[in-house]
């Protein structure tokens, strides 16, 4: 009775695990560490279009206007390989694309992207 209550327990906490863990696709860098991240993450969670910024095979680093950290967004292929994710039909395939710099919503509650000229 112990081992099946047991083994019950186990792939419950499996489930819960698998579904909670989160699959990385980008990585924030700080300039400091006081800076706060989590509207960042937030932000960048309710954007959802970082696939029309990511390359196909490099990863891609990306600042902020304020300049207070920058965004590192992982290749189609890594999350290919790493997680079984399809590349987006917005991935940059070409080495020719727009250099830009994202900025906070007034809200902070998403982002939008800006040329650099």
């Amino acid at each position: 009775m112990i081992k099946i209550i047991t083994l019950t327990f186990m792939f419950f906490a499996s489930i819960i695990t698998a579904q909670t863990s989160e699959k990385r696709h980008f990585i924030i860098h700080r300039v400091d560490n006081a800076i706060d991240i989590a509207k960042y993450q937030t932000a960048l969670d309710n954007w959802g279009q970082l696939d029309h910024y990511r390359l196909l095979d490099k990863r891609r680093i990306i600042y902020f206007t304020d300049s207070k950290l920058s965004i590192e967004l992982l290749s189609a292929q890594e999350l290919l390989d790493t997680y079984g994710k399809q590349i987006s039909p917005y991935t940059i395939k070409s080495n020719n694309y727009t250099d830009i710099a994202f900025e906070l919503t007034q809200d902070g509650k998403s982002i939008k992207p800006q040329l650099i000229k």
